[in-house]
C-alpha cells in the first residue's frame, strides 16, 4: 500500500508540474485482492480518484463486480478488449453492462491491448503460449454493444473522447475546429473504410494506401 501510495503521488505531482495527465495504470490480475489496494489506497489518502486507472477489470465476473462497485468512488475503470476465453464478460458485454446499467458513462474506457502480449499460464504458472493482442477487438467489442442495445455514440466514447479527457490529449477524442483531424471512418457494419491522420490518407476503401519501412501495404 505505502509504495502505491508514493508511486500514485509521484505521478499526481508531476502532472501537476507538467500539465500533463499524472496517472497509475494498474493492471490487474485474476487474484482475489482485486481493487482492495486502490479502494485502500483511496480511503487512507487526500489522492484524487483520477489518478489510478486499473484495467483488464473485466478479467473474471467478481473483479467486474468489484470494478461496478466502485464507480462511486470516482475511479475510472478500463475494459480490454481481448480474446473471451471463459465465463468473464468480454468487453462488449461489460461495455453493455456498464452504460445500460446506470453507472457513469464518462468514467469507462477501452483498450485492445493490440500488439501487447497476451500469455497463457498453467495452474502451476508455467507458461503455455504466448498471443498478440489484435487493436481489432476494439471493433468486434462495438458491434456487440451495439447489438446489446448501447446506443453507439455512448459506446464509441469509451475508446475516444473518454480516454482522451482522463489522459488530457486535449487535442485529441473529439471532432472540433481547431483539434487534430485524425479520424476513422466506419461502414453501416462498423468496418474500417478509411483513416485519416495528419491530414493524410493511410486507408481508404478499406485498403492501407501507405505502405510500412519495408514498403508493404502501400
Amino acid at each position: 500500500l505505502n509504495e502505491l501510495l508514493r508511486i500514485a503521488a509521484d505521478a499526481h505531482v508531476s502532472g501537476l508540474m507538467t500539465g500533463k495527465a499524472g496517472l497509475v495504470h494498474l493492471h490487474l490480475g485474476d487474484g482475489p485482492r482485486g481493487l482492495s489496494l486502490v479502494r485502500e489506497a483511496l480511503a487512507v489518502s487526500e489522492l484524487p480518484p483520477r489518478v489510478f486507472h486499473p484495467t483488464h477489470c473485466n478479467r473474471n465476473r467478481r473483479l467486474w463486480e468489484e470494478a461496478k462497485d466502485c464507480a462511486p468512488l470516482g475511479l475510472t475503470i478500463d475494459v480490454t478488449a481481448f480474446p473471451k476465453e471463459g465465463d468473464e464478460p468480454s468487453a462488449g458485454e461489460a461495455l453493455a453492462d456498464w452504460l445500460l446499467g446506470g453507472l457513469p458513462p464518462a468514467r469507462l474506457t477501452m483498450s485492445s491491448d493490440g500488439g501487447g502480449c497476451l500469455p497463457r499460464f498453467s495452474p502451476d504458472g508455467d507458461l503455455l503460449g504466448m498471443g498478440v493482442g489484435d487493436a481489432r477487438g476494439l471493433l468486434d467489442a462495438l458491434r456487440e454493444a451495439t447489438a446489446l442495445g448501447v446506443p453507439f455514440q455512448r459506446a464509441l466514447a469509451t475508446c475516444t473522447a473518454n480516454p482522451a479527457a482522463l489522459f488530457r490529449l486535449r487535442q485529441k477524442g473529439q471532432l472540433a475546429p481547431g483539434l487534430d483531424a485524425d479520424v476513422t471512418l466506419l461502414t453501416p457494419e462498423l468496418t474500417v473504410w478509411g483513416v485519416i491522420a495528419g491530414g493524410r490518407w493511410l486507408v481508404r476503401e478499406g485498403r492501407a494506401v501507405v505502405g510500412d519501412l519495408f514498403g508493404r501495404g502501400g
